[in-house]
């Protein structure tokens, strides 16, 4: 398993900090609310504070590059979708990156902790159906159900990998790990 950098570990622990004090976070809620459609925005609200916090820094993150790819603004918000319905707050937070990634299948879903290690491994897939039935494009559908492969070290997709979406596959991985 290829070693997270640093930058990993601090946001990590920032996002467990507001994990447990989410007063602390602050989402852009009504700057996603104007980049996403009223099912998309439904599903990004039931996100805790600190996944929307992380969420909302990615897509500025992309922004910035491309502020008119309003595609990939909202594949940036919603990549953490696939989290919905598993256990949140700091403890459960810690517990899922502390220990290593779960080997239990995608199916059927599970509970607790257990489902919480289990939506690490695969929330992209549970976002992207999430995102299929919200009625999100295809294109949103697929960066959501291919970022996790993109981003860490050594997991291979750049500029070149990834057919047509291996630009946006990298931006969106290099914003995700930086934030």
């Amino acid at each position: 398993m290829a070693r997270k950098p640093a930058i990993w570990f601090i946001n990590a622990a920032r996002r467990t900090l507001l994990a447990a004090a989410p007063s602390l976070a602050a989402p852009d809620d009504a700057w996603a609310r104007q980049l996403l459609a009223p099912a998309e925005y439904a599903l990004f609200e039931r996100l805790p504070p600190e996944e929307r916090v992380h969420a909302v820094a990615v897509a500025k993150c992309l922004a910035t590059a491309r502020p008119g790819d309003g595609e990939l603004l909202a594949a940036a918000l919603l990549h953490d979708v696939g989290k919905l319905g598993t256990p949140r707050g700091a403890v459960a937070r810690a517990l899922t990156h502390l220990l290593p990634p779960s080997g239990v299948a995608p199916e059927p879903r599970l509970g607790g902790l257990a489902g919480a290690r289990q939506a690490r491994v695969h929330h992209a897939a549970y976002g992207a159906a999430l995102l299929r039935r919200a009625g999100s494009s295809a294109r949103v559908v697929e960066l959501v159900a291919r970022h996790q492969a993109a981003s860490g070290p050594g997991r291979g997709v750049g500029p070149d990998a990834g057919g047509d979406l291996g630009p946006d596959l990298a931006a969106l991985a290099e914003c995700d790990e930086r934030t």
